[in-house]
């Protein structure tokens, strides 16, 4: 048995490549701008989709409550490995490349920014920071920009950047924190060294259970944080030293046993368990890197800078798209499937293109086993109040 689904378009012939080079050279700062606006349009209306599952907006989850309200961005950067000489393309500690900063919506997994930058581009330069997280709260809709947390690793513990999200860039009305990564200067070091043992209380394993062997512990009080944004504090975590990860271990690590790492936030009157666990979440942006070097920030296709920005940000229409695929249509395995995979259980499927009655039907082979993934796919998607 055949199922009809009437097509909206016409597919033709894939573009050549010198097509598609002449039209991503075509893409300049004001094709740009009004992909960005097209883009922060459609998610808008997305997001109203969103918000009529079963189950809801997908609203990030904390010791298994939700944080309802709040939009969670992950700033991160990642090094792409440049194998030909390219605008931009420098030396950098992990090789030869660039170093683009990304920007990713956690509760969707949606990619709002993907920023270009030379391969010599620091991490923690605050001014690009400020500009990409910016650029992705503009992507929000209005009502996500109320409450945001801002997400990153030591790379954002800058005074700059950590003052822009105190201030709510600028306006004082959203509810703004974040929750990054700290430097262990000589400064931390004096100050853990005055913490008595009593003072550490236990972490929580991934079951929300008290752990025997990791703890945490503020020391905010006992830092010198005068030129800092007001609100900040400072959240030590131990656990002991893994046999595997001896290496860069500083001599007050060597000689308690424990491995120390450092959070700031600006978040008041939790305790200090569930700032921990809010923050480890972070570990999850390693997802959204993979996902988009798996479709294409590995194989910017061009010498000019210009021309790999414009590939990038149809990198970032290619994530959405995908994001929105699996939390609207798809279910079980696809709907938390890697690019890979996805490709392979839907978009693969054999198919033909016909003209019957005026209009053009795909058909499927119901002997395949992913044909009925895509009917379902379908349905789901046309049964949508207009789905645009």
């Amino acid at each position: 048995m055949h199922r009809r689904r009437r097509a909206r378009y016409r597919r033709g012939r894939p573009a050549s490549a010198s097509t598609l080079y002449r039209t991503l050279d075509d893409i300049g700062p004001v094709q740009l701008a009004k992909i960005t606006s097209a883009r922060a349009r459609v998610r808008s209306h997305v997001h109203d989709l969103l918000d009529l599952r079963p189950d809801g907006f997908p609203w990030i989850r904390v010791d298994n409550r939700p944080l309802t309200g709040w939009s969670v961005l992950v700033v991160d950067a990642s090094f792409v490995p440049a194998h030909s000489e390219k605008e931009g393309a420098e030396p950098h500690r992990k090789g030869f490349g660039l170093h683009p900063l990304l920007v990713f919506l956690d509760n969707t997994d949606e990619h709002l920014v993907c920023r270009l930058r030379p391969g010599s581009a620091g991490a923690n330069t605050a001014s690009d920071h400020i500009d990409v997280s910016t650029e992705a709260v503009r992507q929000l809709p209005t009502r996500r920009r109320r409450k945001i947390l801002f997400r990153a690793d030591g790379a954002g513990a800058t005074r700059e950047w950590l003052a822009w999200i105190t201030t709510g860039g600028g306006n004082k009305a959203p509810t703004w924190e974040y929750s990054v990564g700290w430097s262990r200067d000589a400064d931390f070091w004096a100050g853990l060294v005055q913490v008595p043992e009593k003072a550490w209380t236990p972490a929580l394993d991934a079951k929300g259970q008290p752990r025997e062997d990791a703890a945490l512990v503020e020391i905010t009080d006992l830092l010198d944080l005068g030129e800092w944004p007001p609100g900040l504090r400072i959240v030590v975590r131990r656990e002991p030293v893994h046999p595997k990860y001896t290496k860069d271990l500083k001599p007050y690590e060597i000689a308690t046993g424990f491995r120390y790492t450092v959070i700031a936030t600006n978040t008041v009157g939790r305790q200090l368990q569930w700032l921990d666990v809010r923050h480890r979440a972070h570990a999850h942006v390693e997802s959204g890197i993979r996902r988009s070097k798996a479709l294409t920030l590995l194989r910017l296709p061009s010498f000019k800078f210009a021309l790999n920005q414009a590939w990038c940000t149809l990198l970032t229409l290619a994530m959405d798209l995908l994001s929105w695929l699996q939390l609207l249509a798809l279910d079980g395995r696809l709907a938390r499937a890697e690019p890979a995979a996805v490709r392979a259980g839907l978009l693969d499927v054999p198919a033909k293109l016909v003209d019957h009655a005026r209009r053009r039907e795909l058909k499927l082979d119901p002997a395949w086993p992913a044909a009925q993934h895509v009917v379902t796919a379908w349905d789901r998607i046309q049964a949508l109040p207009d789905p645009g």
